[in-house]
């Protein structure tokens, strides 16, 4: 679904109140680790260089946020001088007592942190907004025990997901929004949560081994009013969980997350509620803290933002190869580290701090065309999917009598303006569907089909 450029509107001030004496202060940092700590079998329970490592990311996340960025800048130095980069004590006792902090712990979030502080105190230049879409219930189905016969449930979101102002969504996506302000140079990342009227779906696949359950994510974010999606420059999807319980028993890993994309090739973090309620089974015990969703999900929005970033500027290498950074022999002869986290950080360091067009400009959500732009005259031209592969990449919209798509290849459909958005028409081999009009200074510069963009050529 395309939407159109929309004018804000001002908000009617609202009188102050007089606070309420009765609401509890905010949890501190202090307090979700006596919670966390307390779990676990108390603070003295854990090895000390996961101690030091996880209250390092976690006061030195407060620091910055205070502004204080000589204190954090002195705290993590700390911990790296203590452990440096790449060494292998930061994968010892990975898991301890069921707790997943991080895998290697508090590492990734470590050095988020430290490229945020390397980089500087920057003006903010520009905003992005991540949209999180929440579905309040949705028609799940899902494999049962002991044979994996399919059911369908109906099930309602978890509350924790949007207690407290959603709390859970913001605290996991602080730091990994801190630093893709970081890395563009000021483009600050504004969280916004929308929760749908309506329920979706879920449903899965079982190759045998992996089972993906995912939700009915493009109809979640089409049911988003107009005036939120013109605005969104990252999607995120939460539904109900299609995992019974933490997926144990079923001699099946199970996927419930990842990034997919939307319209012009906007980001999609996909997840289900129990990604930030509790850990499966894979990755520890029980109910998730609000210290290892701070220290974990960092690590997760990275993992998945950087398949984004590498696919936007496929020219630089970066993922020939699917996730080619778990195999050490595929890295760049300049990059350094061992780990994961350490392929992120070389490559924004060294290729993508660099690339043209900008990540800040790479990722902002491209000006939709408005009605008044989507004339026959303003359509007609040439356009190619780049890198062109095969003659369907090379295409030409004409006037016959009617919009028609031609491609080199000699296959042609009819396209329509409807309601203010344009359609592929019924002859379409793929079917009928609406195509995203992008501008670039008032001219229309690119149509996207079929998640794939078609840059104008004349």
């Amino acid at each position: 679904m395309l939407f159109p450029m929309l004018l804000g509107c001002s908000t009617p001030e609202v009188p102050a109140t007089a606070p309420d004496d009765t609401t509890p202060p905010a949890p501190t940092t202090d307090d979700d680790l006596a919670v966390f700590y307390d779990t676990y079998g108390g603070r003295e329970a854990f090895p000390a260089h996961q101690i030091d490592a996880l209250e390092a990311l976690l006061y030195a996340q407060d620091e910055l946020a205070a502004g204080d960025r000589s204190a954090a800048r002195a705290r993590i130095d700390d911990v790296f001088e203590a452990m440096p980069l790449s060494e292998g004590v930061w994968r010892d006792d990975v898991g301890y007592a069921g707790a997943n902090i991080g895998d290697p712990v508090a590492y990734y979030g470590l050095r988020m942190l430290d490229q945020i502080l390397r980089l500087g105190t920057q003006p903010v230049t520009d905003s992005l907004t991540m949209t999180a879409i929440v579905a309040p219930c949705a028609s799940v189905s899902r494999p049962t025990l002991p044979d994996l016969a399919p059911e369908t449930v109906d099930l309602e979101i978890d509350p924790l997901i949007l207690a407290e102002d959603a709390r859970i969504l913001h605290a996991s996506t602080a730091l990994f929004r801190s630093w893709v302000e970081a890395i563009t140079g000021g483009a600050r990342v504004e969280l916004v949560v929308h929760e749908l009227s309506d329920c979706t779906t879920v449903t899965y696949t079982d190759d045998g081994s992996v089972i993906v359950s995912y939700p009915d994510a493009a109809g979640m974010v089409d049911a988003v009013p107009d005036d939120i999606s013109e605005q969104t420059d990252f999607w995120w999807v939460v539904a109900p969980s299609g995992v019974p319980g933490d997926g144990a028993g079923y001699d099946r890993h199970f996927i419930t997350g990842g990034m997919g994309g939307y319209g012009a090739g906007l980001p999609l973090f996909l997840s289900d509620d129990a990604w930030f309620t509790r850990k499966p089974e894979h990755l520890g015990e029980g109910a998730y803290t609000m210290v290892e969703l701070r220290a974990y999900q960092p690590q997760w929005f990275q993992h998945e933002f950087m398949h984004h970033l590498f696919r936007t500027w496929p020219e630089y290498g970066l993922e020939d190869s699917d996730h080619q950074w778990f195999d050490r022999t595929t890295w760049p002869d300049d990059f350094e580290g061992v780990y994961e986290p350490d392929y992120y950080i070389e490559a924004v360091d060294k290729r993508l701090l660099a690339a043209s067009p900008s990540l800040a400009e790479g990722l902002v959500g491209p000006e939709w065309a408005g009605p008044a732009s989507l004339t026959i005259d303003a359509l007609v031209g040439d356009y190619e999917r780049q890198p062109v592969q095969n003659g369907w990449h090379e295409v030409t919209v004409i006037d016959n009598d009617g919009l028609r798509w031609t491609n080199a290849d000699g296959v042609s459909w009819s396209l329509e303006i409807r309601d203010g958005a344009l359609w592929a028409g019924e002859d379409c081999p793929y079917g009928p569907s609406e195509l995203a009009v992008a501008l670039e200074d008032d001219a229309i510069a690119t149509l996207w089909f079929g998640g794939e963009a078609y840059i104008r050529l004349d």
